[in-house]
């Protein structure tokens, strides 16, 4: 498999539009870069979790794998939403199952019945005979945790600056989107995909395969042609787009209520790994996280004013549409073995892959990215004219 020169790696990274070309393909075959990139990114950056609507009641927690660290969101009695390991301090046996469920009591470990508050407080074991365990000192460990238009992130060092923060120039972009009525939460069981993380995301975010490879699906309401770049750079990327046809927009016609929001989809990117599709009905998402150097994990999901059956249209449809990316996924990463191969320019509609490299120079190779660049600013954006 080919081997990444960093340096080399490097200014591929920094390469503006004008002069970026697809990566070496030893980015997504070198597991000695997947390592750095999961303590860097996965391990030191904010990553999506689940929708906070998901975790609604004392006792309602989500479980999941965060690129090989176990870790479980929890709503406290307390009313408390915290992040925590969900490996027991005795010899680190997963105690939580992945997914969402409800905790009863305390956490208890499925193995020699060690126990937890649903705050990480370390309760009690049994049978310790004359040894003494001291309490604090087995607790489980605490993430940093905070929510931000609903979804909820995790930060495993607790290190990132905070979110809010990082995402503040996006909020302005999203003020027509009616975000506060979408209390209903969804997601579908989780797949694994053939192929690098970094592909996934890369697909994920442009607009530029729609009309070949969604040509029955997504480029029948979202063309290609109507796709149109926002703002972006290291910490954040906006796209959108116009929409061709959408579920009660004739409803909404004929009672005369037709904001330009309903027009638009926003596709919001938040790297490493979290793609966002914001529309005027719903936010739907896909996240990606690091399974092998060829293999991630695809969560998706969403939130909505109502949750859609799982053979509801938009679901069929959502299936579809990620049934053909994941296909190409995996077949650009048959590709990525070729010793002799290399990749070309990349395009216009390619501007927020130039954003991707951006984020993955300044964290890794810890240069100063490029300022954001404003294609449209938000009152452009969406206006009446």
């Amino acid at each position: 498999m080919p081997i990444l020169d960093r340096q080399q790696y490097a200014q591929y990274l920094a390469q503006p539009l004008e002069q970026a070309q697809a990566l070496p393909f030893g980015a997504y075959t070198d597991s000695a870069l997947l390592g750095e990139e999961i303590a860097t990114l996965f391990h030191g950056d904010w990553v999506f979790a689940c929708a906070q609507s998901q975790l609604s009641q004392p006792g309602d927690y989500f479980a999941f794998i965060l690129a090989g660290e176990p870790v479980v969101i929890i709503h406290g009695r307390d009313g408390q939403l915290r992040a925590l390991s969900n490996s027991c301090r005795h010899r680190g046996t997963p105690l939580l199952d992945d997914g969402y469920g409800q905790l009863k009591g305390n956490i208890v470990c499925p193995y020699h019945a060690w126990s937890y508050s649903d705050g990480g407080e370390f309760k009690g074991a049994p049978m310790t005979g004359a040894i003494k365990l001291d309490k604090p000192s087995h607790c489980l460990p605490r993430y940093a945790l905070e929510s931000w238009q609903g979804l909820v992130f995790v930060n495993l060092n607790g290190q990132a600056r905070s979110l809010s923060q990082r995402l503040a120039g996006v909020a302005e972009y999203l003020k027509a989107y009616p975000l506060a009525q979408f209390t209903q939460a969804y997601s579908s069981a989780p797949e694994t995909w053939q192929c690098n993380w970094k592909l996934a995301v890369e697909n994920g975010i442009e607009s530029y395969h729609l009309f070949q490879v969604h040509r029955d699906t997504l480029e029948t309401v979202t063309p290609t042609r109507d796709a149109f770049y926002l703002a972006g750079g290291s910490e954040w990327t906006l796209t959108a787009g116009r929409i061709k046809e959408q579920r009660s927009g004739v409803s909404r016609w004929l009672l005369g209520e037709t904001p330009p929001a309903m027009q638009h989809y926003v596709l919001i990117f938040v790297p490493p790994s979290f793609i966002g599709v914001l529309t005027y009905e719903s936010f739907d998402w896909i996240s990606v996280l690091p399974l092998g150097v060829d293999s991630c994990q695809i969560r998706s999901g969403g939130i909505s004013t109502d949750t859609p059956s799982d053979d509801a249209p938009e679901q069929q449809f959502s299936q579809a549409f990620l049934a053909e990316d994941k296909a190409l996924c995996e077949r650009v990463q048959q590709g990525m073995s070729a010793r002799f191969g290399r990749g070309g320019k990349l395009v216009e509609l390619e501007r927020i892959l130039v954003d991707f490299r951006q984020y993955l120079l300044s964290r890794q190779f810890k240069q100063r990215p490029v300022p954001l660049f404003q294609a449209l600013g938000p009152a452009q954006f969406l206006s009446e004219d």
